[in-house]
């Protein structure tokens, strides 16, 4: 069966992924403008029949799941459009238990929760003093993030942190731990992890480098699936695609953490990429978007 590549071209698909990572008080306006032609039009495959089904199908279908995780590549506006009509959505179907984000960790949640108490209330924040108060990383640039983040504020649902904080980072570093597991931790799925990273900087890193990089991975992906399996069910976590895959990301670590817990993958991927039905539940492809 075709879900069944070499290692070789593995890595080289898993690189794709990877490059997938003052107050007022007023009435709030409407968070976000979505581009609702890319929801009217969408490409979405589901993997097990290899049929495609629209996006009104999906959502339905992910309104009966206890835990979705949502694969993006992060510098696709298209994907966070996405992401903002599933946040603003799936709560209409049913209650929506929490929304876990990779751009958030634990030094930011009380920020976040205390914020989500001043912007559900009656205080309207401008995007600087939003950004301000959640001591927002710029790495993941507010033109993307922002939409989404203010419709987690403004929901009654809990928006939570995923990831881990710079300082653990550093700590693995310098001393990386041992993650116990069996599906997440096996040789062949660190293999891959290590070469996609090594092939993602060039072939600029040293072995040692390339291990405790290899290390930290697997460090935001056992955080994200210790989150996902603690939030509130439902339970939705959106994530760049190198997480997100079943081949080597958050749902292998959830596997080794509560093997009887299910976990419905979505990965959005733009047209043309060789990403196949071995990383997901569902493939929502979409075009390329400059950043």
């Amino acid at each position: 069966m075709s879900m069944f590549f070499s290692i070789s071209k593995r890595i080289l698909l898993l690189v794709s992924l990877l490059s997938l990572s003052a107050c007022h008080s007023l009435e709030k306006q409407p968070l976000s403008t979505v581009d609702l032609a890319i929801i009217q039009s969408a490409n979405i495959i589901d993997t097990q029949t290899g049929q495609s089904i629209t996006a009104d199908t999906l959502l339905t279908r992910l309104a009966s799941q206890p835990r979705v995780i949502i694969g993006e590549k992060h510098d696709n506006v298209f994907h966070h459009d996405i992401e903002y009509w599933l946040m603003t959505e799936l709560p209409k179907k049913r209650p929506q238990g929490a929304v876990l984000l990779e751009m958030l960790t634990p030094s930011q949640q009380s920020l976040v929760d205390n914020t989500k108490k001043r912007y559900t209330g009656s205080e309207y924040l401008r995007d600087e003093r939003l950004m301000g108060a959640l001591q927002w990383n710029s790495g993941w640039p507010w033109k993307w993030y922002g939409n989404i983040v203010k419709a987690g504020l403004s929901a009654d649902y809990p928006l939570l942190a995923a990831n881990i904080d710079r300082s653990e980072i550093s700590s693995a570093y310098k001393n990386p731990p041992i993650i116990d597991g069996v599906h997440s931790t096996d040789t062949s799925v660190r293999q891959l992890i290590q070469k996609t990273i090594e092939l993602s900087h060039g072939g600029e890193l040293d072995k040692i480098q390339a291990e405790k990089m290899t290390v930290i991975q697997q460090l935001r992906d056992r955080a994200m699936a210790k989150s996902l399996l603690d939030a509130p069910t439902p339970a939705l976590l959106i994530a760049g695609s190198f997480h997100a895959t079943k081949v080597m990301g958050v749902p292998l670590h959830v596997a080794d953490l509560a093997p009887n817990e299910n976990v419905t993958v979505v990965i959005m991927t733009e047209e043309g990429s060789d990403v196949t039905s071995v990383h997901a539940d569902y493939l929502w492809i979409t075009p390329v978007a400059l950043p």
